[in-house]
């Protein structure tokens, strides 16, 4: 039989983790890479699996996905984050589909969910990404926007069966990751070289923000999920708004 190891990267996620877990209690292994969690996080791991990793993964979370898949011993890996989930039909779906010799990985379709709601528009949904990969053919890419990817695209298929994603539970959750991701993309970009000026002053303050804005909530229909599509759409500008900020922050730190 084919050895499926499930990969999961967690930092305190006591709330969410004993439901992504039960949801791939039948895989033949299950890894755990830490990112330093103060909660019971381990604890609730260690009822799955043996194979708990700890790393700090110094902002890059990506680093400890790749980790996770380096230490399994599967020829299939199935890399999850904590507040995902996987339906009984998907997980059928799943093993079926590693039993072939002529694919190397499967785009999963995910349904997010942002307190409480399933969100159908802002470009949420679909959202097919790699998650079903041989070990060895891909690996996340350290950038906190990229998703693996696999070249030869006659080696990649698609499964019907979406998995779950439970983004956000409350604002306050929202908020706390904001200020992190924001501030690792401000790093990116400061590392790129990117430099806030008075010549792209209102391109990167006004134009970008206005124009996430707008992609999301009206382009991608997030008038559509109500409220919560404003917010997300909302917060898209202001994550770009906050991140150039950031940066100029960071330029300002390093004349004086």
């Amino acid at each position: 039989m084919i050895k499926l190891s499930v990969v999961i990267a967690a930092r305190n996620e006591e709330k969410n983790i004993q439901k992504c877990l039960e949801s791939v209690k039948w895989a033949d292994e299950i890894v755990i890479v830490d990112d330093m969690s103060t909660d019971d996080t381990i604890e609730i791991c260690k009822r799955y699996t043996k194979n708990i990793f700890i790393s700090d993964s110094g902002g890059s979370f990506h680093k400890n996905k790749n980790l996770g898949i380096e230490k399994a011993t599967g020829e299939w890996i199935l890399s999850l984050d904590a507040d995902e989930i996987i339906p009984k039909e998907l997980s059928e779906e799943i093993k079926k589909s590693i039993q072939s010799s002529e694919i190397s990985g499967y785009y999963l379709n995910r349904k997010n969910y942002f307190i409480g709601k399933w969100i159908r528009g802002c470009g949420w949904y679909p959202d097919y990404i790699i998650r079903l990969f041989k070990k060895g053919v891909t690996k996340w890419p350290l950038n906190i926007h990229d998703v693996p990817k696999i070249e030869s695209k006659d080696k990649v298929s698609y499964l019907k069966n979406p998995f779950i994603h439970y983004s956000y539970s409350s604002l306050y959750q929202y908020f706390e990751k904001f200020n992190r991701y924001t501030s690792r993309l401000a790093q990116e970009e400061y590392e790129k070289g990117t430099k806030v000026s008075n010549k792209n002053f209102f391109l990167f303050f006004l134009i970008k923000p206005l124009f996430w804005f707008i992609r999301k909530y009206f382009l991608q229909r997030g008038w559509k999920d109500g409220f919560h599509g404003f917010f997300i759409s909302f917060s898209s500008g202001l994550v770009v708004f906050t991140t150039y900020t950031k940066l100029w922050e960071i330029q300002n730190n390093e004349k004086s």
